[in-house]
Formats: C-alpha cells, sequence, structure tokens
C-alpha cells in the first residue's frame, strides 16, 4: 500500500507500450522526457514530450497531441499531457550537427542520448543548444560532462559554444 505513496518505477512494457503508441502518429517524430506517476487503480499520470516536425501545421500538430492523449488514456487507463516540442528536421547544417554531437556524447558512455537539437547562428558564433539523458548511474558529474562535451564541440569548430541542459534517466528503459 506504501509503495505508490512512496514512488515505484513503472513496469518496462509500460513505458514501451507509451513509445510504441506515441510513435505510431503520424507527424510524430520522437519523444522524450517521459514521467509517468502511479497513484493506484485508476490514478495513472503521464506526461511527455512528442516531437514533431516545425514545418508541419500546428492545428495539424495540435490534433494529432489531442488525439494521442485520448488514445492514451484508453488503451492505458490514465491521464496524460503531452508538451510539443517542434523540431527543424529539414536543414542539413543542423541535422549533420545533430549527429556528430550524438556521437560526441556516446564517447562518454555509449547510453547517452540527446534530443531538442536546434542551433542558433549568430554573426561571431554558432550556439549548439540540446537536452542531454544521462543514465542514473553514470558517475560524471553534470558539470564534467557538460565540460567535456563542450570541449569537444569546439574542437569540431571554434564558433561552437554547446548550451546544454542535463537530464538524468531514472528508468532503465
Amino acid at each position: 500500500t506504501i509503495n505508490p505513496l512512496l514512488g515505484t518505477p513503472p513496469a518496462p512494457e509500460l513505458i514501451s507500450g507509451i513509445n510504441e503508441t506515441v510513435l505510431s502518429f503520424d507527424g510524430i517524430i520522437g519523444l522524450h522526457d517521459l514521467v509517468v506517476h502511479d497513484y493506484g487503480p485508476g490514478r495513472l499520470m503521464i506526461s511527455l514530450h512528442a516531437e514533431v516536425p516545425s514545418s508541419i501545421d500546428i492545428s495539424v500538430a495540435h490534433d494529432t497531441i489531442d488525439c494521442i492523449e485520448e488514445t492514451l488514456n484508453e488503451k492505458f487507463n490514465c491521464e496524460s499531457t503531452i508538451h510539443m516540442d517542434p523540431i527543424d528536421v529539414d536543414d542539413e547544417r543542423t541535422n549533420l550537427l545533430k549527429m556528430q554531437v550524438a556521437e560526441i556524447v556516446k564517447i562518454i558512455d555509449k547510453r547517452i542520448t540527446i534530443h531538442d537539437f536546434r542551433i542558433t547562428p549568430h554573426h561571431q558564433h554558432t550556439n549548439i543548444i540540446f537536452d542531454a539523458v544521462l543514465p542514473f548511474d553514470l558517475k560524471i558529474s553534470n558539470a564534467d560532462f557538460t565540460e567535456q562535451v563542450k570541449s569537444y564541440i569546439h574542437d569540431i569548430d571554434e564558433n561552437y559554444f554547446a548550451v546544454i541542459k542535463i537530464d538524468r534517466a531514472y528508468s532503465g528503459v
């Protein structure tokens, strides 16, 4: 009885089911920051970020998100809240840099992933902005990770400056 109050990790099957359901919708290119709160039977709360192409019509994307929330409710007997993240998937430079940064973080640990990747070019430099998901059990401080990655990115081009938000993965999935 006390486990839901203290918090227990969601079943891997539930996480997989949520991921598969969300990614099965047209226009959804990724998801992250999935949080599941289980307060007992019929009291399951889900929140997540769904990535959509930035070129998609906002009304179409919003309708898709509404349909996903309804489907999750029906399938998992839950309440869900989905935040929509527009991602520029049509820019070659952004896509190349994202691939390079994804490889860089794997130098530190192959389980690390990135999301919410974007670039903001300025006159003298370009900001490379993204979130990195570090495994909960990874034995490196957020500051050390950030400094290492910033150094690797700066090595690609001295005008690249990394702006990194660290997330720690709290489930093994």
